[in-house]
């Protein structure tokens, strides 16, 4: 018997007692049958629906990919659009609250202003400040404000240092000397402190309450704090100097009577001093003689000094020289009078040479034409055009600025028309 035979025997016993020895197992091989052929579709139906989705995805993510690029472009074009408005608009916005703030300044000035007493004795001042900015800014203001007050100089006081009261022009005014009653080391420490006056300080309080006793109760003051504010959008250079002109009377210097004096008939006036514009250098130094040796060849020079340091300017010291044309005023020269007496001098110079700076201004404002020297071009330029503007409406003296550099020009100063 084959193998063959035998397992098909055994295939068909095993049918024939399947129902009795298993009943349900017909059932479940139709159950499990019917369950095969639910597999098979569900998967076949999986396969349909994953190519399907693949199909619709790859739609969408080409149209994303599209939209995103129109959506990007769209974005960008609205972002350079915005931009451009926005700054349009910050432009707009700049101007008028520039524009506002000039005018609330201007306007609570003129209100401190109007509250003075003009009853009482008005202190002006105390100015502690640089030469260059009391020229330029502060005498003018003075004058505009007691135009506007209404008041007689004879009702003012004004304190300075260095006695600067012809540069006022205010005849019938008191004059007191900062110098007269502090050191000229205090004060240079409260200019350390701070050089612009634009509040009202410790040491200004402390002088105005002197000066109130003195005069037997309260004192209004006109303080260089109302000025600061006042000008303070032009040196801003958020505008033009036409806004500091309508705040300003501006005048030539008349120059005060200083007894003792003994002049040459005819000099040039040299006041040298080193600064950050001009600072202390063999170059500059060796350049300060070559200056003075140069114009002491042709004329007599003068040579300024302050007498005292009152600010981080020091005097350049400068030789005699053997040519008998220098001249020094050393022993004349004093703290609480230096300023009246380098302008009585400068005043009756044929010229005026030294570092660019306050003393630049001095000279052409009392109509001596000027050379003023730099070394480092780090002052600021709107001060210069604003005195050069002052100088034409008061037909001053002429103010050339020369970069130390230009050596080449010393014998050509010299000779110049300024020193006609």
């Amino acid at each position: 018997m084959s193998d063959r035979f035998l397992t098909r025997l055994l295939r068909r016993i095993g049918w024939a007692t399947e129902p009795l020895l298993n009943p349900d197992a017909a059932a479940r091989r139709s159950r499990e049958a019917a369950t095969k052929r639910s597999v098979d579709r569900l998967e076949v139906a999986v396969r349909r629906l994953d190519t399907q989705v693949d199909r619709v995805t790859d739609r969408l993510e080409k149209l994303d990919r599209r939209q995103i690029e129109h959506l990007e472009a769209a974005v960008a074009t609205l972002r350079w659009s915005t931009r451009r408005q926005i700054a349009f608009s910050d432009r707009l916005l700049r101007a008028s609250n520039q524009h506002s703030e000039r005018e609330f300044v201007r306007e609570r000035a003129l209100r401190r202003l109007r509250r003075l007493d003009r009853s009482r004795t008005i202190l002006v001042g105390p100015w502690t400040g640089e030469v260059g900015f009391e020229l330029l800014y502060w005498v003018p203001f003075v004058r505009w404000a007691v135009d506007q007050l209404g008041v007689d100089p004879s009702q003012l006081i004004i304190m300075s240092r260095g006695n600067t009261a012809s540069w006022y022009g205010l005849p019938g005014a008191r004059y007191i000397d900062v110098l007269e009653r502090r050191s000229a080391s205090e004060l240079r420490s409260h200019m350390a402190e701070a050089k612009k006056q634009r509040t009202l300080r410790v040491f200004d309080r402390r002088l105005i309450r002197e000066v109130a006793a003195e005069v037997g109760g309260r004192v209004g003051v006109l303080h260089p704090a109302l000025m600061y504010a006042l000008y303070m959008p032009y040196w801003k250079q958020v505008t033009s100097l036409r806004w500091v002109e309508q705040f300003a009377s501006f005048a030539r210097i008349s120059p005060p009577s200083v007894s003792g004096l003994a002049l040459p008939s005819e000099y040039v006036a040299v006041r040298f001093y080193f600064s950050d514009c001009f600072p202390d250098s063999p170059s500059n130094r060796a350049l300060v003689e070559e200056v003075v040796k140069a114009v002491s060849r042709e004329r007599n020079v003068v040579i300024l000094s302050s007498g005292a340091r009152v600010d981080d300017h020091r005097d350049a010291a400068v030789l005699p020289g053997s040519s008998g044309r220098v001249y020094t005023l050393d022993h004349l020269t004093r703290p609480e009078t230096n300023l009246a007496l380098q302008t009585a001098v400068i005043a009756g110079a044929s010229a005026f040479i030294g570092t660019y700076g306050g003393f630049s201004y001095l000279a052409p404002l009392c109509g001596v034409n000027t050379v003023a020297l730099y070394s480092i071009g780090n002052y600021y330029s709107h001060h210069l055009d604003f005195a050069q503007h002052v100088l034409a409406e008061v037909q001053g003296g002429s103010l050339t600025v020369i970069d130390a550099a230009m050596r080449d020009l010393v014998g050509e100063i010299a000779r110049s028309d300024a020193f006609q």
